[in-house]
């Protein structure tokens, strides 16, 4: 069984994530299309996920990772022009998105074109990205000097303490991973982690994520930022689906990168097996729901 709450399915399922504590049972709502919790991942595809964590009763903090992307490489799934369009235009449910995370400048990743059209069409959100994908966006026709007030870039070296800042109430983190293959391959990517907290201003319950891109998964890349991981705890880490083949894959979650849970995403079409045997939770369709856990401060 996978781990997941698929839209519109309704169901309460409680499950153990590969030993990392139990994720409380969760409802979908057949009549709203959504899980019934305050804070939740949906899945986009490939390594897009949209998160809402709860600032308030009613007022979530709404956040895009890699939504877009030009290439799938002959073994993702390909977005649809009409997904496309929708998170482009900020149509149902990717309305009232308050920003849009790059983790970096790879075509399975990022489309240079599609998040200019975003700028363009949603003139209130806001971009997060290496700095090597807004040089590319800059080379866009479309391209205006207005976005810039909008946009973070991140320059980081691996290892380098973590930038922090703030997005629509919520605090970000961000550092430099390693791409998977380096350093025969990608050394010079900058493939950025993301790590975003949001504190309800009614319970004082802080929800936390992480988002990997294509992280690479040794243990030693981590060592340097080890003290800043383990201040605080992810309720979800979205990590790439070869962290799942890793033998110690508990404690890489639950050491290293100090989360309740995880999600494995980037899945290629044809699923492996030892994802597939449903073991832990992996997005692989659109509009797949996760409980985000809360966590201590």
């Amino acid at each position: 069984m996978k781990y997941l709450f698929t839209i519109p399915i309704v169901a309460a399922i409680s499950v153990a994530l590969s030993g990392c504590g139990e994720v409380p049972a969760q409802a979908v709502s057949e009549q709203s299309g959504q899980l019934e919790a305050p804070n939740k991942a949906t899945s986009i595809l490939n390594a897009g996920v949209m998160t809402e964590m709860s600032r308030k009763q009613g007022a979530s903090v709404k956040f895009l990772f890699d939504p877009l992307y030009d290439d799938h490489f002959g073994s993702l799934q390909q977005l649809t022009p009409e997904l496309i369009a929708a998170i482009v235009s900020g149509a149902a449910p990717y309305d009232g998105v308050d920003a849009v995370f790059v983790s970096h400048a790879h075509g399975d990743h990022f489309s240079a074109r599609e998040l200019t059209r975003l700028l363009t069409a949603q003139p209130q959100v806001q971009l997060i990205a290496p700095e090597q994908a807004i040089e590319q966006m800059r080379e866009d026709a479309s391209w205006q000097l207005a976005f810039e007030s909008r946009i973070t870039a991140i320059t980081l070296e691996n290892g380098e303490a973590a930038q922090s800042f703030e997005v629509a109430g919520a605090l970000v983190e961000a550092f430099r991973s390693p791409h998977s293959g380096w350093p025969e391959r990608h050394a010079n990517t900058h493939n950025i982690t993301y790590r975003a907290s949001v504190r309800s201003t009614e319970s004082g319950a802080v929800s936390r994520v992480m988002h990997l891109g294509d992280a690479a998964v040794a243990a030693e890349h981590y060592t340097a930022l080890a003290e800043f991981l383990a201040v605080k705890r992810s309720g979800l880490a979205m990590v790439p689906f070869w962290f799942y083949q890793e033998d110690n894959l508990n404690a890489i979650i639950d050491e290293t990168l100090n989360a309740e849970t995880a999600v494995a995403v980037h899945v290629p079409e044809n699923v492996p097996a030892y994802i597939a045997d449903g073991k832990q939770a992996y997005f692989s369709s659109v509009g797949e729901v996760l409980e985000i856990p809360a966590t201590p401060e």
